[in-house]
Parts: C-alpha cells; structure tokens; sequence
C-alpha cells in the first residue's frame, strides 16, 4: 500500500494540541518547582525570624534584671554624692576630712551596664531586619537600641569626667588618713583652698549621675515594653 505524505502529518500524536499540552505540562512543571521552592524560602525565613526574636527577647530580658540591680547601685551612690556635699559644706570638715574622704572613695566610679546587643546587632549588620516582618516591632526593636546607646553616651562622658581627679587628689591628707583611721584627719592645707572647688565638681558629678540613672530607667522601661510587645504580636508565653 502506498503511504502519502499528507497521511503521515496527520499521524495521531503529533498534532498541535499534543504539542500544546506538552507545553503548559512542562510549564505546570517548572512553575510549581518555583512555588514549592519560594515556600521553603519563605519557610525558611520564617523559622530565622521566630529564632531572632526568641534570642533577641533572651537578651532584652538579661538586659531588664541587669539595668534593674544597676539603677539599684547607682541611686545607693546617688545618696553617697549627696551625703558628701553635706559633709563638703560643713564647717567640721576642715579640721575632721575622715567622712568625706570615706564618702568620696565609694562614690568615684559607678556600677556597669552591659548590654547584650548580640542579636540587635546581627540584625542590623547582616540586613536581618528584613526578616521581622511586623514593621511595628522593627521599629521598636531599633528604638530600643537608640535608647541604650544614649544611655552610654552620658556613661562615656561620666567615665572620661573619672580620668581627673587633680581635686581629690589635693583635698585630702591620704597618708594621715590611711594610717588615723580612727583620728580626726585636717584637710591638707591646698585642700582647704580647693573646699569650694570641690563641692562644685561633686554638684557636676550629681548632676550626671541624674542623668545616667533617668537614662538607665529609660533603658529599662523600654525593655520591659518591647518584651510585653513582642510575645503579644508573636504569642509567646
């Protein structure tokens, strides 16, 4: 039998619809591998984000207890300054230098805040932020942050202001003091000269510790309500 050309276009199989459906078939194919792979990316980041924010919450929480005992120490340094201006400007000092020189000594330097910043910091430096997807709470966690550095801003200023203590240096007999412990010890003779001086710088020093402490409260209001923010937004107990 002879087979014409025109018999064998028309072969079953070949036609415009099999090639058709060939097409949206390997189409299907290919566009649902992406689906399935854009879900695991979203997958994905979804598990990264719920990690953030359950060690960013670890982290806000030490914050909290530590801001708690340091604001705890620094009003107990607080009531030291105003106790040493007392005895700064009473008349008694001059020929006794004991209490004041026993008040200066405890309150020169302040207790540490140190803040776990490991996770806000990842954050922020590897882009990660784009993984909170609750805008409200990216823009808290990044207050948050800004609200501890201006706390360690009057800190960096409170820790330079340690480096000079020409006066105190100067106010006091240390070698008379550290060997009459029990005895009326004179302020040194350039102390007496130095007596107004000091009680100015210790008013300047009072007045950054107020500040260091109304800035650590801050701090630690702040923490208290991003953590009561972030386990209502993310349900976590």
């Amino acid at each position: 039998m002879e087979t014409h050309a025109h018999d064998l276009h028309k072969a079953p199989g070949h036609g415009w619809k099999h090639y058709f459906f060939e097409f949206f078939m390997l189409f299907l194919a290919v566009f649902c591998g992406f689906l399935a792979e854009n879900w695991r990316e979203q997958l994905a980041e979804h598990n990264h984000e719920r990690e953030y924010i359950h060690s960013l919450v670890e982290d806000i929480k030490a914050d909290t207890l530590l801001s708690n005992k340091v604001l705890i120490s620094l009003n107990r340094t607080m009531t030291r300054i105003d106790s040493l201006m007392d005895a700064l400007s009473s008349p008694e000092i001059i020929n006794n230098s004991n209490n004041a020189f026993r008040l200066w000594n405890k309150s020169l330097g302040f207790a540490d805040f140190i803040y776990n910043d490991g996770t806000i910091q990842q954050l922020k430096n590897s882009g990660g932020l784009r993984l909170i997807r609750n805008k409200a709470v990216a823009d808290s966690i990044l207050k948050y942050d800004l609200i501890v550095r201006n706390f360690y801003g009057q800190a960096n200023l409170m820790n330079n202001a340690l480096a000079d203590q020409h006066i105190y240096s100067q106010l006091f007999d240390f070698i008379g003091l550290n060997k009459n412990k029990n005895i009326p010890v004179p302020l040194t003779e350039q102390g007496k000269k130095l007596l107004n001086e000091a009680y100015a710088n210790r008013k300047v020093w009072s007045y950054g510790m107020s500040i260091l402490i109304e800035r650590l409260k801050d701090v630690n209001k702040e923490g208290k309500s991003i953590l009561a923010f972030i386990k209502e937004q993310y349900q976590l107990e």
